[in-house]
């Protein structure tokens, strides 16, 4: 999961890497501090090399994520906070020479003489490239979608969020309700799931799923009436040619 980022940052011990221990966490953590994002003055990286309990270097590392504005309520060593920690080296080191990976990039195209150039900007991007990656995240954050391991469906999410409620269209249906979406909004409270597991949890995701099935349903069925209506177009007004007709035999 994180072998690309590592590799991109040039990590010493990736073979050796393993994120259930809690040890190796910790270097990687430190490595981190002091070669790629230098947040901490020297004197202040001292609590987070002191080789402390579980409990304690936890504290801190959620005080140090804290200090790096992580928007991950998470504090602890989750992958998610993991996988933020190793994107926002690769945004900084990125940052220091744009230029040099941005020459990388158009050697790398260049070389494919065989294939047309496309007009199409997108077909140009690199959507594993780690500062894609760091920047999908981070336009996530902003737009409130919740995290997730694949980066490609954060993006599917995000191109969703923007085409129904930041797209043209979805403004001025935003418009023509005064500006108020509370209608929209539902309270998963409010909605009765039929019947009752004992989870909490469980629960909640069962009431969600319903929701989103009622609403594939209604895409569903208004695709079928605008289907109706086009076949109700052309048989409802008949085109003959009375000219062959015959009276007769």
């Amino acid at each position: 999961m994180f072998a690309r980022k590592l590799k991109a940052l040039g990590y010493p011990s990736i073979s050796n890497f393993d994120h259930s221990d809690q040890k190796k966490i910790q270097e990687l953590v430190i490595w981190l501090e002091d070669q790629k994002i230098c947040h901490y003055k020297i004197e202040d990286r001292v609590a987070l090399r002191k080789p402390s309990d579980i409990s304690s270097w936890q504290k801190e590392f959620s005080k140090y994520l804290d200090d790096l504005s992580c928007p991950h309520s998470d504090r602890t060593n989750s992958p998610v906070t993991t996988d933020w920690l190793l994107g926002l080296a690769v945004r900084l080191v990125y940052g220091e020479n744009p230029q040099r990976y941005r020459k990388c990039t158009r050697q790398t195209s260049s070389t494919s003489k065989d294939v047309a150039p496309s007009s199409n900007p997108l077909d140009s991007l690199d959507f594993d490239d780690e500062a894609m990656k760091a920047g999908i995240t981070t336009l996530a954050t902003l737009l409130q979608i919740p995290p997730h391991h694949d980066h490609k469906e954060v993006l599917k999410a995000i191109c969703k969020l923007v085409k129904e409620r930041l797209s043209k269209e979805g403004l001025e249906l935003y418009s023509a309700d005064g500006g108020d979406d509370s209608k929209d909004k539902l309270q998963l409270e409010s909605v009765d799931m039929g019947f009752h597991t004992g989870d909490y949890v469980t629960e909640e995701a069962v009431k969600i799923l319903r929701l989103l099935h009622i609403q594939n349903l209604r895409q569903l069925q208004s695709q079928i009436n605008e289907a109706l209506v086009i076949v109700q177009n052309v048989t409802a007004n008949p085109k003959t040619d009375q000219r062959l007709g015959k009276i007769g035999r």
